[in-house]
């Protein structure tokens, strides 16, 4: 019996001792807020949607065609468009472009993310700001899953639209143990968050153009909700199958680019899209990986636009 009791003293003791590492952890982990001081430095503008606050920003003639970009599920949300907003903007475009909720500026919810919450979020901005029609839309990753949904549910007011190494499928895969509460937020902030940054290096060809970037995946990785955005968009979003939609698109709407070295977008699937949308104009970028419109910013936007300029068949 004493044994007994020992053994049981001693695992509530490690239970404290782990309760307490665990959240002397958190503490260090995401130490900011995303409020109205953090704010005051973004670019843009912010709207109060359904849900919460979202950052965007809008340039270019107000009579110039509509040109939507939307980023993946990267935490520095719009950020990754900078150099291609700025282009079409100098090409006469209306481009508008936004942080998806949990990224950037915009807010950071409690509420699982799905795609039913950023078809919500879209939907409330391009109504707010009266960007619906004939409207041209560039997505990257997991926005492609955003962008789909929309021309889907609006038919005819998308015109064309450009997928950057779009993350659609429905491929990705949790691991098991995150299906555990306990488990799941112990691995999240004993052995992702900590490896969260250096990870997504493998997302570069260009190490030095990481590098500079990472400058700014760690100022947003620093505030509150970093960790739960992840977890909940793996659970929920990119988990889910979208890519038959694309049959539902009109003819020689659709343009695919995909970095020759992106991790995440194996040139196999290539012919599953093709196979659902036969009329699809293919690039390939040598040299880039996962976000070849910044590591080859001149190439990708002359793709676009010649695809933009180009009047279908």
């Amino acid at each position: 019996m004493k044994l007994i009791k020992r053994l049981a003293l001693l695992s509530a003791l490690l239970v404290v001792l782990l309760a307490v590492v665990f959240f002397v952890a958190s503490a260090g982990q995401e130490s900011k807020i995303m409020g109205a001081e953090t704010r005051k430095e973004a670019p843009g503008d912010f709207i109060s949607l359904t849900h919460g606050e979202t950052h965007y920003i809008q340039s270019g003639p107000q009579n110039g065609p509509k040109l939507l970009f939307i980023h993946g599920g990267g935490i520095t949300g719009s950020k990754v468009w900078e150099v291609n907003f700025e282009y079409f903007v100098n090409q006469g475009y209306n481009v508008l472009t936004y942080d998806l909720y949990g990224r950037g500026y915009s807010d950071r919810l409690t509420s699982e993310y799905t795609p039913e919450l950023l078809q919500e979020q879209l939907e409330g901005l391009t109504t707010s700001l009266d960007f619906k029609d004939s409207l041209t839309i560039v997505s990257m990753s997991m926005g492609s899953l955003v962008a789909l949904d929309y021309a889907i549910a609006h038919p005819g007011q998308v015109q064309k639209m450009v997928m950057l190494d779009p993350a659609i499928t429905g491929e990705y895969r949790s691991n098991p143990l995150l299906q555990l509460p306990v488990v799941s937020n112990l691995l999240m902030t004993f052995y992702w968050y900590p490896r969260a940054l250096e990870n997504q290096r493998k997302e570069f060809v260009n190490q030095s153009l990481f590098d500079t970037y990472s400058i700014d995946l760690k100022y947003f990785m620093e505030f509150e909700g970093y960790k739960h955005v992840n977890y909940s968009t793996w659970m929920h979003t990119l988990n889910q199958n979208k890519l038959p939609l694309i049959s539902q698109l009109p003819k020689d709407q659709l343009l695919l680019v995909y970095g020759a070295n992106d991790p995440y977008f194996p040139a196999a699937n290539v012919e599953k899209f093709k196979a659902l949308y036969p009329s699809l104009k293919v690039k390939e970028v040598a040299d880039a990986g996962h976000m070849p419109h910044m590591e080859k910013p001149l190439e990708v936007n002359n793709l676009i636009l010649d695809f933009l300029q180009t009047n279908p068949e």
